[in-house]
């Protein structure tokens, strides 16, 4: 199966794969409610167009005491490709060609980041951030750095240069609704 490199990028970021008792193979991606046209308007309809049938719904998470929404996929042909995509992530993301790195980046971000008046990329795998980091500059994203929070790392982008540029390369769909006019 050839899977989006933003689907991958997402569900690497706030993704989960399962395999149910009864021997379903699940892949889902929640979202809170602010963050729901990451699902709605990127993850749902990607998903169609690889032909899979999602599962687009409103949930109570008790852990979180928060609703949130899940796309929701049963399929073993992704769960598959997911898990062989995310188990080396540092080589697939190394194999990507640019549009699909950019795609990638924008999936993770739209995932695990933020913007104020930097943009933050967060993660554990701290090799994955420094490849991301590689790529970026090599698209004219400089300057940015990594920092340790607690468990997780963050590549961080404070520039006002670099900045605009991430907003020019990564076509994260959080960036252009919350920034766009």
């Amino acid at each position: 199966m050839e899977i989006d490199p933003y689907i991958v990028g997402v569900i690497f970021g706030d993704g989960t794969i399962y395999k149910r008792s009864n021997g379903a193979y699940c892949v889902w991606v929640d979202q809170t409610e602010k963050n729901k046209i990451v699902l709605e308007l990127e993850v749902v309809p990607r998903l169609k167009r690889m032909g899979l049938k999602v599962l687009f719904y409103s949930y109570y998470a008790k852990s979180d005491k928060v609703s949130k929404w899940r796309a929701l996929v049963y399929s073993k042909e992704l769960y598959v490709a997911v898990q062989k995509s995310t188990k080396e992530v540092i080589k697939y993301f190394d194999g990507l060609l640019d549009e699909d790195a950019k795609q990638f980046i924008a999936g993770l971000f739209d995932a695990e980041g933020t913007r104020t008046d930097r943009i933050v990329i967060y993660n554990q795998n701290l090799e994955l951030l420094q490849a991301i980091k590689r790529r970026l500059d090599a698209f004219g994203v400089e300057n940015s750095h990594i920092y340790k929070f607690g468990s997780i790392h963050g590549l961080q982008i404070y520039r006002k240069e670099s900045v605009k540029k991430f907003l020019e390369v990564v076509p994260s769909i959080r960036l252009k609704v919350r920034f766009s006019g």
